[in-house]
């Protein structure tokens, strides 16, 4: 056997002491983690200190069923506090409570968000669900919700608002199991209506100017209501309750009505009676009627003659 030189010696005695540096620095670990996590542990929101556990395990176990309490059925990475929620040792002589009412505090300070596939409208998540192609399907029940009982259309029907499909954490609570939860959601009234009181010196013009509505608008919501003569203490509805989103549907229909004749057409044509045809383009926002476009017509006189026909545009 070969005898070490000087340097091969110096070598192995540091890798030795290396090692053995290395065993005294995880034994002094391990022995301070045991020690912390027998020690009582305080959980803040925020920075406000909200429940004191007896140990580190403890209030880890806290966090986890305060996050996944109000998400059931959601993978635990899917889920995470909307504010920031730390562990701290506790002072000392602190009192602590158990577990259940440890997850109970934190549940009522603590908001939980899930990421999920989120309706944006407006860029604001309206409803959310775990798949994105269950997000889809429920914007295209919407759809269908609305279009059902129009017959049939011509133009597929849109969404007014910008809205859009996409991956985000959103509250807890917008959180939906199945399209069908999505879509009651999303039909049903989110925004209240808005009511007005009218005081002495109030004028309708000036309340459409206050609350962004048009006059003509304003008239159509409060037909019962004379705008020109308001009385002091008057609920005026300025803008009506509304779901989330607006579809939006377009449908032609044409209409026939009975039209008296020009001084010029009973001159030159001799016209006794007329009818004229149009053709209209109705809108409709989430069911409900909002305007008529006359995009052509066509009338017809009725003659000694016969008939003669005068297309025009409105």
């Amino acid at each position: 056997m070969r005898n070490e030189t000087p340097t091969h010696s110096r070598r192995r005695m540091w890798i030795e002491r290396a090692v053995f540096a290395a065993i005294l620095a995880g034994l002094g670990i391990w022995i301070a983690g045991s020690r912390l996590s027998g020690a009582p542990y305080t959980i803040t929101v925020g920075g406000k200190p909200i429940a004191t556990v007896e140990s580190l395990r403890a209030a880890k176990a806290v966090l986890h069923g305060a996050r996944l309490e109000r998400a059931s059925g959601v993978p635990a990475d899917s889920v995470r506090f909307a504010q920031r929620v730390e562990l701290r040792r506790a002072a000392k002589n602190a009192e602590f409570v158990d577990v259940p009412e440890a997850v109970g505090a934190v549940e009522k300070a603590a908001p939980v968000e899930v990421e999920a596939f989120a309706i944006v409208v407006d860029d604001r998540p309206a409803v959310a669900l775990p798949k994105k192609e269950q997000a889809e399907q429920t914007l295209r029940l919407v759809k269908e919700h609305y279009r059902r009982n129009l017959g049939r259309l011509r133009i597929e029907p849109t969404f007014k608002e910008e809205v859009f499909v996409e991956r985000r954490y959103v509250g807890v609570e917008k959180l939906c199991a199945a399209p069908e939860d999505a879509v009651r959601v999303l039909t049903s009234t989110a925004e209240k209506p808005v009511f007005h009181t009218v005081v002495a010196g109030d004028r309708a013009v000036n309340l459409a100017v206050q609350y962004g509505v048009p006059i003509s608008e304003m008239k159509k919501l409060n037909q019962q209501m004379n705008l020109d003569e308001l009385m002091e203490g008057d609920q005026l509805l300025v803008r009506k309750g509304k779901p989330p989103v607006t579809v939006v549907c377009k449908k032609w229909t044409t209409r026939t009505v009975a039209v008296t004749p020009p001084p010029e057409a009973r001159r030159h044509v001799r016209a006794k009676t007329g009818k004229r045809e149009m053709r209209i383009l109705v809108t409709y926002e989430n069911g409900e009627l909002v305007s008529e476009d006359v995009i052509s017509q066509v009338t017809t006189w009725e003659t000694p003659e016969g008939r003669t026909h005068e297309r025009s545009r409105p």
